[in-house]
């Protein structure tokens, strides 16, 4: 019950930012500055879905309709993976266990292999 607690506030946090991105960033927006394959589509990706929280099965209608719109897989999947692996309420469960330090090189390399395996999916699914 106390993790619920301390958690429960940037969960609302993660949900009200994405409410607002969902409800005031137009869809061809996101759908510009996504759908190219310049070099920095993917890092941007991994950015915008840092903050925003949600499990992994309700990320899946939102990466399908980036990719309806021509976003490529590899940033799709980078928006969704950051979403479910490098989230606000992520960081305070994970806190419990682990240092600043060591939740900061964790969420260091995860951010880094998100962004490099979405290069290699926009390299190998064209």
């Amino acid at each position: 019950w106390t993790i619920t607690k301390e958690v429960f506030p940037y969960v609302l946090l993660g949900v009200g930012i994405g409410a607002l991105i969902h409800g005031f960033v137009p869809a061809d927006l996101v759908e510009r500055y996504l759908s190219s394959r310049s070099f920095w589509t993917v890092p941007l990706a991994t950015l915008l879905g840092s903050p925003l929280y949600a499990n992994s099965v309700s990320v899946i209608p939102v990466m399908e309709a980036l990719v309806g719109k021509g976003v490529p897989m590899g940033t799709a999947l980078a928006f969704m993976t950051a979403i479910v692996t490098i989230s606000i309420p992520q960081a305070m469960i994970l806190k419990k266990v682990m240092h600043w330090q060591l939740l900061a090189m964790f969420f260091g390399i995860t951010i880094v292999g998100i962004i490099i395996i979405g290069y290699i999916f926009n390299l190998i699914i064209t």
